[in-house]
């Protein structure tokens, strides 16, 4: 039987309660290598299992990503048509600039188009306050809404913090994509990535609605935030834009699903076997694309903001890694040692989620925990050692078959 040397870590975190159980799956493109090993518990007593279902937030991206993409191999729209006929109402935001001497916020009209590659992208200047020091402050000026949003486009439509393509921001470009897909396909999002994804692939514990489906309900763990000594303790604050407090879905965080449902996914987009998106989408899924302004604007923020090297850049070596984007998440244009090579997309969700598909190597995988608050340096670290450990051993695996 095989030894990972990095089970001895996660087992370690786990009784120092540094962090709140994990669970680790990989597999290589062929599905001949597979791995998938859960450790420890959550702040709430919970033993963790590959089938253990959590929030995975941003992980959901890469789901909307490829229904999206479906749309264009549909015919439905072109990776880079204008949105406006469909989304009408991002179309009308105009482009927040400054605030000038009086501290009144500063609009200039928009210029050029929308398209489903800058919503991919996050280049089309849609953010939130958390990510936008300009819509933090607009919050802040105009108060709280009076009764809470109803729908995802009503919590989404500040207004742009840039001209379209000309910069990098994390924010709701997502959720946007996701009402792309309810639009042009009819269906509810749940509905359309059910009979167009999870079906196809076998992903059965999945959904923007867990308390639906009873299997979800036995398997769900709670969520599990640092407390001031380091230590986790359990939390039932934290979830955000959660599809129970909406009429609809957000496209960019609200899934919940478990480790081995999201697997097939990774594996089909690592293999590029045809099941859910055409081979040539995929191939330009994974093609850096980011312009000259949008990648420096990239690589500046997870060079000199910690925040931003701790949640965006995950795992890779922000000291030499030079990071691009392509249609689902980000991609390293340089070899991380012994384990991503160059052209490895990854992303995760906040909660501490990381996943990777290297298609170089025909290897992916993902960390799956529920620990607030986001981009722990500790989860980034041993995410590091087993992909070094899991990368060791499906070469072994390799020279031995």
């Amino acid at each position: 039987m095989a030894t990972f040397s990095h089970e001895s870590a996660f087992e370690a975190a786990c009784e120092a309660g540094e962090i709140p159980g994990a669970v680790l799956v990989a597999a290589d493109a062929t599905g001949k290598f597979r791995y998938s090993k859960a450790f420890g518990k959550t702040a709430h007593g919970e033993t963790l299992s590959t089938d253990s279902v959590m929030w995975v937030a941003s992980c959901t991206k890469l789901v909307t990503a490829v229904a999206a993409l479906q749309q264009v191999e549909r015919g439905h729209i072109g990776l880079d048509d204008d949105i406006a006929s469909t989304l009408q109402d991002l179309d009308a935001l105009p482009v927040l600039t400054e605030f000038d001497e009086n501290d009144q916020p500063v609009y200039e009209a928009r210029e050029g188009k929308i398209t489903l590659r800058h919503l991919l992208l996050h280049t089309a200047g849609a953010s939130l306050p958390f990510f936008s020091s300009k819509l933090q402050h607009l919050v802040e000026m105009r108060g709280p809404p009076s009764t809470p949003p109803k729908s995802v486009v009503d919590e989404i439509s500040d207004p742009l913090v840039f001209q379209p393509g000309t910069g990098w921001i994390y924010g709701v470009c997502y959720d946007w994509a996701g009402k792309l897909v309810e639009r042009l396909s009819g269906l509810r999002l749940e509905d359309y990535m059910r009979a167009n994804i999870w079906d196809p692939l076998g992903m059965r514990n999945v959904s923007f609605i867990p308390d639906s489906n009873p299997e979800m309900v036995k398997r769900r763990i709670g969520l599990s935030v640092k407390g001031e000594n380091g230590k986790v303790l359990p939390t039932t604050e934290g979830y955000i834009q959660q599809y129970e407090n909406l009429e609809d879905a957000w496209g960019g965080p609200g899934l919940w699903m478990s480790a081995e449902s999201y697997l097939p996914l990774l594996q089909s987009l690592c293999a590029n076997d045809g099941r859910v998106l055409s081979k040539p989408l995929v191939d330009e899924m994974f093609r850096p694309q980011l312009g000259p302004e949008a990648k420096k604007s990239l690589n500046d923020q997870l060079r000199t903001v910690d925040m931003a090297r701790r949640v965006f850049a995950n795992s890779f070596d922000m000291d030499h890694q030079v990071m691009d984007h392509g249609l689902g998440g980000q991609i390293g244009t340089r070899d991380e040692v012994g384990r991503r090579r160059a052209g490895t997309m990854s992303w995760g969700g906040m909660p501490n989620l990381i996943w990777f598909i290297d298609r170089t190597a025909g290897f992916c995988g993902a960390l799956f925990t529920n620990l607030l608050p986001i981009g722990v340096v500790k989860v980034n670290q041993l995410e590091g050692l087993f992909e070094k450990a899991i990368y060791e051993q499906y070469e072994q695996f390799k020279k031995e078959t």
